[in-house]
């Protein structure tokens, strides 16, 4: 049954290729004969739009053609040989007229079929395709070209070309959906004209459509969970952040709210829709972890029951046998745990780069002055949360590594002072912010530990957080570090209103929050910053009174009192 899925979606997307090479292949012809007969308006959508020149439709006619027989399945070697010539052709076309642009020079390319009359050119080209339009057809014609080339660094390249010059064109795509007419600043080198853009979106499509069991395309069309969970997120990943943005601008421009107001709308509908993907995410995860749970749980179970009938031969293979199935059924649900995660984990980061693009292009409509400084402010907090979407993502992360055993530290000696004062450094804008002193005790005397820096700036960062979090306004935090014969002792000391006792056993557990402080997260920072501390050897612990505030101490092994600059002299070289 999973083979004939897989083969009906492998086959679908392959007709689809073709269908997308063809319609391109139109679109070029199109233009060709617009251009020799002098029919204005089918060069561009409308008068004051880029119109496509002729070497443009002249590639898309050449990358049409490749694409078609490049999806046609067992195709005879003469197709193949075809379908390279083409993409070669509209290689060397593209790389061309980058060299032009490049040493200032005309090789007489650019009216070489059909002459342009107009001069009244923004970049003083005429028939000259634009810089950024030459360069997806030299990344479009290398991936028709390098299609069946498979590399040990990064599988199938043709599939990165082409995500590459899709990103190209969108910008441009998105652009036109947003409204944009004039070409200013950087902005008059990249005039493609809007059917350039959508041809060149099917052509990057295309190229993953006809090669639908390689490379990133073989994530999609597997009947695995990982593979319907990709299905179902890529569509709202592609679609939902640009589509929200647009039809925020509809209402905008016509002028039934204000900017602040439109850009307040896109904030909050962009943090809705893909915190609920993350928490989505989270829960399944968190579902399978307790099928594993009980998986694990039943394995060992059965081994019990094995040793007490040690004496039956025939009882005690039976019971070898159901403890060994359940010990490959856990390992499969760890598995599918991870391909879950790594899933969600690509499928999430697209629509962050969607959003990133999104606020980019409207940071073009800030008006100047101090109101646009004060629009500017709304901006921020729609970066600030894409940050903290990746935060969330990064949590699921580093609990999925400690969870399999697999988290790597890049350990190395550093000085307590030091990790002291750069791990507090970030957080003292938010206590200066928030009213609380923020009081650092480094030790007296210089001592260094071994551990990952990165790693115990993350515990220092989840626990003086949590700890600026819960104090009021007025308060202290301290931060401070205590040395023992064999390892540092680092306490982060708050003036909060402490943990209720009923709560202290449960706070190191996974998704697991305290009830009635109003204070939502995603219940993984305590759970990692426990791991990382018990992987360094160390031990991670809380100690609260309700109503005296909380002390939270972690320790790590002390370095060797040999520092590393402190080696024998080196006899002199005679």
């Amino acid at each position: 049954m999973e083979v004939t899925i897989h083969e009906r979606l492998c086959r679908v997307l392959r007709r689809l290729a073709s269908i997308e090479g063809g319609l391109v292949l139109l679109v070029g012809l199109v233009v060709i004969v617009a251009w020799v007969f002098g029919l204005d308006s089918l060069k561009g959508l409308r008068p004051g739009l880029p119109t496509m020149n002729v070497n443009t439709a002249l590639c898309f006619m050449l990358s049409g053609i490749a694409l078609v027989l490049a999806s046609i399945p067992h195709a005879s070697p003469f197709k193949r040989r075809a379908a390279q010539v083409g993409a070669g052709l509209v290689a060397l076309l593209g790389g061309l007229t980058l060299l032009q642009y490049v040493l200032d020079v005309d090789l007489g390319i650019d009216q070489l079929l059909v002459r342009d009359p107009g001069q009244d050119m923004e970049l003083g080209y005429p028939g000259r395709m634009a810089p950024n339009t030459a360069l997806c057809f030299v990344l479009l014609g290398m991936a028709l070209l390098c299609i069946e080339v498979k590399t040990r660094m990064v599988g199938w390249p043709s599939q990165y070309l082409a995500a590459l010059s899709g990103v190209i064109a969108l910008v441009g795509f998105v652009g036109y959906l947003y409204g944009l007419e004039e070409f200013t600043g950087i902005s008059r080198y990249a005039r493609m004209a809007v059917h350039t853009t959508v041809c060149l979106l099917l052509l990057s499509l295309g190229v993953f459509h006809c090669r639908p069991d390689r490379g990133l395309m073989s994530i999609v069309t597997q009947s695995g969970l990982g593979s319907v969970l990709s299905r179902w997120l890529l569509p709202p990943a592609l679609v939902l952040p640009t589509l929200l943005v647009g039809l925020v601008l509809v209402g905008y421009r016509s002028e039934a709210y204000s900017l602040p107001f439109a850009l307040a709308l896109i904030a909050t509908g962009l943090v809705v829709v893909f915190t609920a993907l993350v928490w989505g995410a989270a829960f399944a995860l968190d579902r399978v972890e307790a099928r594993r749970l009980s998986i694990e749980a039943e394995r060992i179970q059965l081994m019990a029951r094995e040793q007490a009938a040690r004496a039956e031969a025939e009882a005690q293979q039976r019971e070898r046998s159901r403890a060994e199935a359940a010990e490959r059924e856990a390992q499969q649900a760890v598995r599918t745990r991870e391909e879950v995660l790594a899933v969600v984990s690509h499928d999430l980061k697209n629509p962050l780069g969607s959003i990133s693009l999104s606020i980019q292009l409207l940071r073009r409509l800030l008006p100047p002055g101090e109101q646009g400084e004060r629009m500017l402010k709304h901006t921020l907090t729609i970066e600030r949360s894409v940050e903290r979407m990746d935060r969330l993502i990064q949590d699921l992360l580093d609990m999925a590594s400690l969870q399999a055993g697999r988290l790597k530290l890049d350990l190395r000696r550093h000085a307590v002072d030091e990790l002291l004062r750069e791990g507090l450094s970030l957080l003292e804008p938010l206590a200066i912010q928030k009213g609380i002193a923020l009081h650092t005790q480094p030790p007296r005397e210089h001592v260094q530990v071994r551990c990952d820096r990165d790693r115990v700036f993350q515990v220092l960062s989840n626990l003086v957080g949590n700890a600026l979090k819960f104090t009021p306004e007025g308060g202290m935090v301290t931060v401070e570090a205590v040395l023992e014969e064999s390892f540092v002792r680092f306490l982060v000391r708050d003036t909060g209103p402490g943990i209720p006792p009923e709560a202290l056993p449960h706070l190191f557990e996974p998704f697991w929050q305290v009830e009635g402080t109003g204070k939502k997260g995603t219940g993984l920072g305590l759970s990692i910053s426990r791991g990382f501390v018990e992987a360094h050897g160390g031990g991670l612990w809380v100690e609260s009174e309700e109503g005296r505030g909380s002390t939270f101490c972690f320790t790590l092994p002390r370095a060797s009192l040999l520092v590393e600059h402190e080696r024998p002299p080196e006899p002199p070289v005679h």
